[in-house]
């Protein structure tokens, strides 16, 4: 890593994509890339080492409900290519997920929790 700090926004913006449709982010978006997931193996007498099994990442945002747009329609789909970009210029992108949990619509603020799902959730760093 060089010597010299980053100016730039460290964060507070996010743009969402869903398969190309943008959805403007309201609240928080968070993120998990996937891959290994170690769990620690313990037997009676010790702590053994650890085991390590693939793990799915994660894309998650609340956003805002379009009048142009059926959120009903991403109930349980699959198939989702979903990109969040963020303030600091990170761009983070899962491929062929999936949508998990249930899409709940606040109406009060015109707004749902999206989580998107896939074993393919990476994160490129601009330098």
């Amino acid at each position: 890593m060089s010597g010299t700090v980053y100016r730039g926004p460290l964060g507070g913006t996010a743009t969402l994509t869903v398969n190309g449709i943008v959805f403007n982010v309201v609240g928080e978006g968070q993120w998990q890339a996937a891959g290994p997931v170690n769990e620690t193996a313990k037997g009676q007498s010790a702590v053994e080492g650890f085991t390590q099994m693939p793990g799915q990442g994660f894309i998650q945002a609340t956003c805002r409900d379009r009048r142009d747009f059926s959120v009903s329609s991403l109930q349980g789909a699959s198939g989702l290519t979903v990109v969040l970009v963020q303030a600091n210029g990170k761009v983070i992108t899962a491929v062929d997920g999936w949508q998990t949990e249930n899409l709940n619509i606040n109406t009060q603020e015109g707004t749902f929790e999206l989580h998107v799902e896939s074993d393919t959730v990476t994160e490129d760093t601009v330098s």
